[in-house]
């Protein structure tokens, strides 16, 4: 039986990097996917949302990531990622890695495929958190979205997909997802930074959200990293893309719990 190429099961770019395929038989991921996950291993609650462009005439594949746990400063994390890198790697290669648009944190991949992508999300004091970020569906990805003076949501996502939804002033927010293939997904989730401390104790989540309340529900432009069916949403203001996100939050998570307040 003939043997096909291997090129390595660690590989490229987070996006950046078609690549793939690590193991016998693995096929180059050709077309432009968006991946979404979660970081592991670690108290904190953070997004990761990845998104590989189409190739340029240089044969590189150009990528944005971005890291956002819903938190304020200084403790909260909206880190921004986006490069250029080659459309393979050498069968030798453990991991890549890329800096931030601060290059103060670090995006480390390991292995790539259509599926899912393995790596590492790097903070700025070098502590490693695992992810793994799987092909994105139901409206996963990275949001620009804007919120007004009657809580109003609206966003788009970077391929395209809008989201449409109505918070209340005690933090309940519905709406829904309108995908590019027009499929319709609605959504319920809540403020975490309104919610009660024994509320997120009670679901595992850590008290820190509520520390940023007054930072919660501000009208503006956020970018927002959101999972499959809107089910957790984690954002702040400012100017994330070039290394300055501002004060004000996105913190929502499906919990089942509603805010009473």
């Amino acid at each position: 039986m003939r043997r096909m190429l291997v090129v390595t099961s660690l590989v490229v770019v987070v996006g950046v990097l078609a690549i793939v395929g690590a193991t016998r038989g693995a096929a180059a991921v050709t077309h432009n996917p968006s991946y979404f996950g979660f970081l592991l291993g670690t108290p904190r609650i953070a997004g990761v949302a990845i998104e590989l462009l189409p190739l340029d005439a240089q044969g590189r594949r150009p990528f944005r990531a971005y890291v956002c746990d819903g938190l304020g400063p200084p403790q909260g994390i909206s880190i921004w990622f986006t490069g250029l890198g080659p459309a393979a790697v050498a069968p030798d290669t453990r991991s890549l890695s890329f800096p931030s648009v601060t290059g103060r944190e670090q995006l480390r991949f390991t292995s790539v495929s259509e599926r899912a992508l393995h790596g590492a999300f790097v903070d700025a004091n070098g502590v490693a958190a695992q992810f793994v970020a799987y092909a994105a569906f139901d409206g996963a990805g990275i949001y620009q979205v804007t919120l007004d003076s009657d809580l109003n949501y609206r966003g788009t996502s970077t391929t395209g997909d809008i989201l449409e939804g109505r918070a209340d002033r005690a933090g309940n927010t519905s709406g829904t997802i309108t995908t590019t293939d027009g499929q319709r997904i609605p959504f319920d989730v809540n403020s975490l930074a309104l919610a009660a401390p024994a509320d997120l104790a009670l679901h595992g989540l850590p008290p820190d959200y509520t520390s940023f309340a007054a930072l919660n529900q501000v009208p503006g432009e956020y970018v927002a990293v959101i999972a499959p069916g809107g089910s957790h949403w984690f954002g702040r203001t400012g100017a994330v893309q070039l290394g300055s996100p501002g004060l004000f939050i996105i913190g929502l998570d499906k919990k089942e719990f509603r805010i009473l307040r």
